[in-house]
């Protein structure tokens, strides 16, 4: 199986890719391959990937010619993406908005979080955990989604990742990700690394 994983090295405003990547590169073993180059989502298809990891840090700009139509391609083929906190950046395209299923509108102060598995979802059987991240908030697109994980803030659970699929492929988006802190957790990577596997099931 191969997995295209994708950050930002240079110029990133709130998370570089630096220290993640490797996390992610060792978590997803072999036939995995780093980029910042989002023109490498052009040929995913061709090549072979089966699981595109979005770690995008662009919230800003748009995104390059092709890219969107790419991605929905991929996924509506059998491909899987998985987007990993600021991954969710994806949907300055409305297509990939509504791909995703929701799109972040903003977070509160960073603060410790406490983590929750859904008993719906296939993480049903992970241990929850504890960690300093942004809360970050939602607008769902409507599309239906099964909830992953939630997280609790001044006494009310939000949502922190749900799965969708999209014609033949399979998306999943979890919210922890702020910092290299929250990819040492191994009750996260334990999620991360169970998400990746069910987005590669066809």
């Amino acid at each position: 199986m191969k997995t295209l994983i994708i950050g930002t090295y240079v110029n990133a405003p709130y998370h570089p890719f630096q220290q993640v990547d490797q996390v992610l590169a060792d978590l997803l073993g072999p036939g995995a391959d780093m980029t910042d180059d989002l023109s490498r989502v052009l040929t995913m298809e061709k090549e072979g990937y089966t699981l595109c990891v979005s770690y995008i840090d662009r919230f800003d700009a748009p995104l390059p010619e092709g890219v969107a139509e790419a991605i929905l391609s991929f996924v509506r083929h059998g491909g899987g993406l998985l987007c990993l906190h600021n991954g969710i950046s994806l949907q300055t395209d409305e297509r990939l908005f509504h791909l995703i299923g929701g799109k972040f509108t903003g977070h509160p102060p960073q603060t410790g979080l406490s983590f929750s598995v859904c008993p719906e979802g296939f993480l049903h059987d992970l241990p929850g955990f504890t960690l300093s991240e942004e809360p970050y908030q939602f607008d769902m697109s409507g599309e239906e989604t099964v909830p992953l994980l939630t997280y609790r803030y001044k006494g009310k659970d939000y949502p922190a990742g749900w799965y969708r699929t999209e014609g033949k492929g399979k998306v999943v988006f979890l919210t922890p990700g702020h910092s290299i802190a929250s990819f040492r957790c191994k009750e996260y990577l334990a999620m991360i690394k169970r998400s990746a596997k069910v987005c590669q099931i066809t």
